[in-house]
């Protein structure tokens, strides 16, 4: 480990223990939590988060970036279960990796390997994975609902890695992070939502959490991906039909691509008919603010949702994204660790 190393050529004169060492490097974090600790036991929503929750979770991230590489003990003992009904690669990656980093044993279930696969009802699976005392139980399914249902009915912490259509909260902190990562504080900025907000659940936490850090916020989509009561439901957020017309004054433009396993695409004549009305190429993006800059949650549909020219410009900051996705992952399963054992008490004395 990087800081190992270093106490090795610094006080190579000294004796320490790799026990010292690696308290030392727990320790790093643990300054900048300051005793600080979430207020709920599972993050299914970003909804359940006060504004005191979302800038820890974002002081342990940076920490945690700061740190690079280096691995830790503070979940040494502790299980994560990453049960993913639908299929990831970002998401899932970045959370073993994470849970990896901290020390903990990580344990991937997918739906082939579960059996619910075979008939085993939802509650049956989560009085199961009960049984075997996970501490941490990261989740993502087709279904709305489900990671809610899990926290209720199991003593560990939930963590929410997408539920159908309604959220996926983690990739909303990540953005956000991002956001604030290059301007500082995005408190007047102007992010534009461009493309599928009706099936996105990257868009049910966008809109959740952007308001909460005082950003303005727009959407471009084609009129059958704006629900009815969308405009009451989110009174806040300016929609247009015209990209063009919505990029102008825009500080972040993030791009969504067309869910089509969720039923994007049956609003749309075809895709191509959705590039060129909607999709973010350079003649486009030059009209948003000087300095502004591109995001994507992935996986990028090149040239559908946006052109392959800009991909490569450095306005774009979808490796950025993929990098905090760690750091923020990494956050939240050491910041809910630590209130599994009150969650457990409360769970069983149920």
């Amino acid at each position: 480990m990087v800081i190992q190393r270093i106490f090795m050529v610094l006080f190579g004169a000294i004796s320490y223990s790799t026990d010292q060492m690696v308290e030392h490097i727990n320790n790093l974090p643990r300054e900048v939590r300051k005793n600080r600790d979430l207020s709920v036991f599972d993050v299914v929503s970003i909804d359940d988060l006060s504004n005191d929750d979302i800038h820890l979770i974002f002081d342990v991230a940076k920490k945690f970036k700061e740190l690079g590489n280096e691995k830790f003990s503070l979940l040494k003992g502790m299980t994560v279960f990453c049960v993913f009904f639908e299929g990831s690669t970002r998401t899932r990656a970045s959370f073993e990796l994470a849970g990896k980093k901290l020390g903990a044993d990580t344990i991937n279930i997918t739906s082939n390997g579960t059996s619910i696969s075979k008939g085993e009802t939802l509650h049956d699976t989560a009085q199961t994975l009960n049984a075997m005392r996970a501490n941490i139980i990261v989740v993502r399914t087709e279904y709305s609902g489900i990671p809610q249902f899990l926290a209720k009915h199991v003593g560990a912490a939930v963590i929410n890695a997408g539920d159908g259509m309604h959220e996926h909260p983690s990739q909303g902190l990540l953005d956000a992070f991002t956001m604030i990562e290059h301007y500082g504080d995005i408190a007047g900025k102007t992010v534009l939502v461009v493309g599928d907000i009706s099936h996105s659940r990257v868009f049910g936490s966008l809109v959740r959490i952007l308001p909460r850090l005082r950003a303005s916020m727009r959407v471009a989509a084609p009129k059958t991906f704006v629900r009815n009561g969308f405009r009451e439901a989110f009174p806040h957020v300016q929609v247009f039909q015209n990209v063009e017309e919505a990029l102008l004054g825009t500080d972040i433009v993030i791009a969504l691509r067309v869910q089509e396993e969720r039923g994007g695409g049956k609003g749309l004549p075809t895709l191509r008919e959705f590039s060129k009305t909607f999709g973010i190429n350079e003649r486009r993006f030059a009209l948003a603010n000087v300095g502004a800059i591109f995001m994507h949650p992935g996986p990028v549909m090149r040239d559908i949702e946006v052109h392959n020219a800009l991909m490569t410009k450095g306005t774009t900051k979808i490796l950025n994204q993929v990098e905090n996705g760690l750091a923020v992952r990494t956050a939240l399963e050491w910041l809910v660790a630590d209130r599994t054992d009150k969650k457990v008490k409360l769970y069983d004395s149920i």
